[in-house]
């Protein structure tokens, strides 16, 4: 099985446990009357529809390239993770209206049921977390859906702290905190994702990219004089491109593929898996070599 297969594996699980506790919290959430219930509740809700996306994109990433996607589907990961981080930050706004709710109209919150609700909680986001852990180094589908897993631990140890507060001294505040800091994690885990898939849309360059570098050691390179148009962009998070011009110098041409594979070479020991080389001829060369120069 390839490892898109096996993602798509981990993320189908995944998707069994969580949508089982998400009808639960919600459901749980009328009758106890806990924010902090919803909040985790509507955490686990988006988690299920970046599941469903996951598994979609993951079988759309296994298609071949055609003539519409000439680079084939594997941005879907990258699209995967920007809808995680917009649905993130905008059930954090659901939550932190709804405490906002709760402190003005305080109501009884059945303590005992939050702190049994949170432990099922602690337990699903840990086998989730767990298998999507090996994942998260090379997807940033899955990295963003194991970050929230991740953090979801947090909001169901808040949700445990709370039913056993408020089940002692019956006081709806505990369950505010507790949602508010679930909202947190939610805002700092959907944020950081969402930046990620902004920088990949916008076809950013890899942070440690050094243009000086590159330019230095391809003007190392006998017979270059000039580099220029240097372009680098992520394509997918394990896919970077870089495109540039090179001018050789006269009577070097005969080494022009020698050189490109040398730029190839560097590139790839910078981070870079694909690169294009446009070799640039000089005047004198043209009019050496060409019948009718331009």
């Amino acid at each position: 099985m390839t490892a898109s297969g096996v993602r798509e594996k981990h993320f189908f699980w995944a998707l069994i446990l969580n949508g089982g506790l998400a009808v639960t919290e919600l459901a749980m959430s009328v009758v106890t009357g806990s924010t902090a219930v919803l909040a985790d509740g509507l955490m686990n809700v988006d988690d299920l529809a970046a599941l469903v996306f996951s598994i979609y994109s993951e079988r759309k990433m296994r298609q071949a390239a055609d003539e519409r996607r000439t680079f084939g589907y594997g941005r879907m990961d990258a699209l995967a993770g920007f809808v995680k981080g917009c649905l993130l930050l905008l059930s954090s706004l659901v939550v932190i209206l709804q405490a906002g709710r709760l402190l003005l109209m305080p109501e009884t919150v059945a303590g005992t049921t939050v702190l049994f609700i949170g432990v099922a909680s602690l337990a699903v986001n840990f086998i989730s977390s767990v298998m999507l852990r090996a994942d998260a180094c090379c997807s940033l589908n899955a990295r963003g859906t194991y970050a929230c897993m991740k953090y979801d631990m947090f909001g169901s140890t808040a949700l445990i702290v709370s039913g056993l507060l408020s089940n002692s001294f019956n006081v709806a505040y505990f369950d505010v905190a507790a949602a508010l800091l679930i909202a947190f994690f939610m805002v700092r885990s959907g944020w950081g994702i969402f930046v990620e898939g902004a920088r990949l849309f916008l076809q950013s360059a890899p942070t440690d990219f050094l243009y000086d570098d590159f330019e230095k050691a391809v003007l190392a390179i006998e017979g270059v004089t000039a580099v220029g148009d240097i372009h680098v962009w992520i394509l997918t998070p394990k896919e970077h491109h870089l495109t540039c011009k090179v001018t050789l110098r006269n009577g070097d041409i005969c080494r022009c593929d020698k050189i490109i594979r040398a730029i190839e070479q560097i590139a790839g020991r910078m981070g870079i898996q694909h690169t294009t080389v446009q070799p640039v001829y000089t005047k004198e060369t043209l009019q050496r070599f060409c019948k009718a120069p331009t």
